[in-house]
């Protein structure tokens, strides 16, 4: 994982200053097990930004639901395939670009957004997937998708909690 600091946060500031000028760029090989050692070293390194746990989890989600559909759909006919991730932190945000050349999405745009009610519907009524979307959308902000040639994109912001120090 490649580190790139963009500013150096004032001591006063004290670790938990979420406004501070971070970067990351990773590349992954797109396999499950790869998924997972990048969210849990990620998770790490923002850890030690002072940022809330609720943001990491957030993060996490968000990441591993993006991620995992990459290895599960987009690269489901390929032996071998790569993804890249782009986080940074500032303007009290972290900032997300994740791209791979794997399949396109269906049509070409981010799944609709269905949603059902449990009270209005049968348990076994209910799809089996299709909630991943959803979950992402409710926790991110500025959600895009684009096909460009041979790339997928997808960018989100989460925007970080106000923090007492």
């Amino acid at each position: 994982m490649n580190l790139v600091k963009l500013a150096t946060p004032d001591p006063l500031d004290g670790p938990s200053d979420p406004k501070i000028g971070w970067q990351s760029q990773i590349a992954l090989s797109a396999t499950p097990q790869e998924v997972s050692r990048c969210l849990v070293g990620l998770c790490q390194d923002l850890l030690q930004l002072g940022l809330s746990i609720e943001n990491l989890f957030s993060l996490e989600l968000v990441l591993a639901e993006i991620l995992n559909n990459i290895v599960e759909h987009a690269y489901s006919d390929a032996s071998n395939g790569t993804i890249q991730i782009q986080v940074s932190v500032h303007d009290m945000a972290i900032w997300c670009v994740v791209q791979d050349t794997g399949k396109a999405m269906p049509n070409a745009q981010l799944p609709k957004q269905p949603r059902y009610d449990p009270q209005d519907m049968a348990v076994q009524d209910l799809p089996e997937g299709g909630f991943g979307w959803t979950l992402i959308r409710d926790l991110t902000h500025d959600l895009k998708y684009v096909r460009k040639g041979n790339f997928n994109k997808c960018s989100f912001r989460i925007d970080l909690e106000a923090q007492t120090v």
